[in-house]
């Protein structure tokens, strides 16, 4: 057996009767209903443009509901760790012997006052010039010139390889201790007068890989 159904007569009158525009839009509605008899009674291209607008409509919804929700974005914080937002670049030497100039720079937030500068080492003292307290803003850098001076030469290293600057900083958040320790021409600088000073023979060693290693910082808190 097929799947089709039994032969119905046929009458050649049957065909006139029947509507000439039976697409797939007219089979949605039942013919009872005043929606279907109206959607009928439009023109094919009417009735065309009409479902053209509906795909598109619906195309347009899904597009918007699938739509990933965009990501907002945390603002900063207006109080940070003085630490986390102070920055010490070396500028060189100063006019004075064993004088060395530095910037300090303070990326965002409340103004950071430095407290006092060390020069890392039992060995070796630090002063500033203008004094401690100085106060830093957001935006505005300020200079520094820290003279080194020898308390025991005996006791100093060989070679001075990261030799590093202790700040003791605060800003409306927290009082912090941030150690700057220096790569680049800093080291030669410094071990060149603390050389001239303590090891008058010129057979001292400089220090080796002073200028392969970059400027970079360690927070103790």
């Amino acid at each position: 057996m097929t799947g089709i159904g039994p032969v119905e007569p046929y009458h050649p009158g049957d065909a006139d009767a029947r509507p000439h525009e039976d697409d797939a839009a007219d089979l949605l509605w039942s013919n009872s209903s005043p929606v279907s008899t109206r959607w009928a009674a439009l023109p094919r291209s009417r009735r065309r443009l009409l479902q053209a607008l509906a795909v598109g409509a619906a195309a347009t919804g899904a597009v918007l509901t699938l739509r990933p929700t965009p990501a907002t974005h945390a603002a900063p914080n207006p109080y940070p760790w003085p630490a986390g937002v102070t920055t010490l670049h070396y500028k060189g030497r100063g006019a004075a012997p064993a004088t060395f100039r530095f910037e300090i720079d303070i990326a965002r937030g409340s103004p950071v006052t430095v407290h006092q500068v060390t020069a890392g080492l039992p060995e070796l003292g630090a002063t500033t010039t203008p004094p401690l307290p100085l106060t830093v803003r957001a935006g505005s850098p300020r200079l520094i010139t820290v003279r080194i001076t020898v308390y025991k030469c005996a006791a100093l290293p060989p070679a001075l390889d990261l030799p590093h600057l202790d700040l003791l900083l605060s800003n409306r958040t927290a009082r912090q201790q941030q150690s700057f320790l220096f790569g680049g021409t800093y080291p030669r600088d410094l071990w060149t007068d603390l050389r001239a000073a303590c090891f008058p023979n010129p057979a001292s060693p400089a220090p080796s890989s002073a200028a392969k290693i970059p400027p970079r910082t360690l927070t103790r808190r």
